[in-house]
């Protein structure tokens, strides 16, 4: 029997040459980055133990916050 997960997605930025938002899971508040509709896909599609770290962890590395 397969779990029904639920998220909120937040789109920040859409126009033709970009997609930028997070994906937030509802059971656990872990939240990822996205930046384009593959990458949302993939968030949305993967069980939560196999995704890549968030990217707005390295984003703020980046930034030097």
């Amino acid at each position: 029997m397969e779990v029904t997960r639920s998220y909120v997605v937040r789109i920040y930025r859409q126009d033709p040459a970009a997609l930028t938002g997070l994906v937030e899971s509802v059971e656990t508040g872990e939240t990822f980055a996205f930046r384009s509709v593959a990458e949302l896909c993939e968030r949305l599609a993967s069980p939560p133990a196999l995704r890549r770290p968030s990217l707005s962890n390295s984003d703020d590395k980046e930034q030097g916050s």
